[in-house]
């Protein structure tokens, strides 16, 4: 038979105390003298007694749970900064629940109520998101009933707070690469009009070619279905059958220059002799296709601990910057060494 689990009042009668003062040594410790704290946890060891997690809640006010929230787990930069964030979580005692969105504002607030219903202490959303008005009202409206943290987004609103790999950095880092390398018409594919991610690479594409004297050729731009290898197989075919000329190629992620490169090899195009590639996120994928797929880091790690460890700041009441910037940094391969 199963013996029975100690409580708080068994705790409580061993040592001659009352519950309140047993309570005040597992959830308040600084306010019991050390004699007296000393006896409780001996008797707890002994009695081999676990303090309930949620009545523990319901004195301190934090679960120690965090929510969050990525946009396609099927992204293996989504599934890296899942694991990222839940290794940090972890580090510092949280754990976490997770919601995949697709970045559907409906899935979201359906998510948010049941996160706040197991009394999350806050919410991270990772990655670039929508940049329309609803999408920005959803994250505000969350963040009247907890603290949130974007990474790389950003909203200006009590109570919310960022983290950001520079992507305009990174993708004039990627794109000054290309015209170093003596190339001078650079195809451009991304994947959705109004996201953040989007909409700053490129500006910043136009903005690195203007810098280095080349003309901005509309023909060169092409937007993907989806931000998917597919999505970027198709894009590329989509330049090639309009006889669309270039000798380099730039993607906004590292899935959509992966399909570019595989259907720029099976039309007989050579990478990088003929056309350089250059990717973005640096998902492990780079290493290990052929040719290795230079690509810009966003230092998931350092994204996923600092939004971990914004939060947790938050929830300590300190003082928090509302936006902190991380550098990228460009990791050439083989797909866009010189030729």
């Amino acid at each position: 038979m199963n013996q029975k689990r100690a409580s708080i009042y068994d705790i409580a009668k061993e040592a001659g105390m009352s519950v309140a003062t047993i309570s005040r040594t597992i959830n308040n410790p600084d306010k019991v003298n050390i004699k007296t704290r000393t006896k409780i946890h001996a008797i707890m060891e002994r009695l081999n007694y676990t303090p309930n997690a949620l009545a523990q809640s319901l004195v301190s006010r934090s679960t120690k749970t965090i929510g969050v929230f990525i946009a396609k787990v099927q992204n293996p930069f989504y599934a890296e900064m899942l694991h990222t964030i839940e290794k940090f979580a972890f580090d510092n005692q949280y754990s976490i629940l997770f919601g995949n969105t697709f970045n559907d504002i409906q899935k979201e607030e359906h998510y948010v109520d049941l996160f706040l219903k197991k009394q999350v202490d806050g919410i991270i959303f990772a990655g670039g998101r929508n940049l329309s008005e609803a999408h920005s009202e959803h994250i505000m409206k969350t963040a009247e009933r907890v603290p949130v943290v974007l990474t790389n987004h950003s909203v200006v609103g009590k109570n919310i707070y960022s983290v950001i790999s520079d992507e305009a950095e990174g993708t004039a880092l990627a794109v000054q690469h290309l015209i170093d390398t003596g190339r001078s018409k650079i195809a451009f594919i991304y994947g959705y009009d109004n996201s953040y991610p989007s909409v700053v690479k490129k500006d910043s594409y136009f903005k690195t070619l203007s810098r280095n004297h080349l003309a901005v050729d509309d023909n060169l731009i092409m937007k993907a279905s989806e931000d998917t290898m597919e999505g970027g197989y198709n894009a590329c075919g989509a330049l090639l059958s309009k006889g669309a000329e270039f000798d380099a190629l730039f993607a906004t992620n590292d899935l959509m220059a992966i399909g570019a490169m595989k259907k720029l090899i099976a039309s007989g195009i050579q990478i990088p002799q003929n056309v350089s590639v250059v990717g973005y996120d640096d998902i492990q994928f780079c290493n290990y296709i052929s040719p290795s797929l230079s690509s810009v880091t966003q230092n998931m790690s350092d994204l996923g601990s600092m939004a971990v460890q914004i939060l947790n700041e938050v929830l300590e009441g300190k003082n928090v910057e509302k936006i902190k910037y991380l550098q990228p940094h460009l990791k050439i391969r083989e797909s866009s060494m010189r030729a």
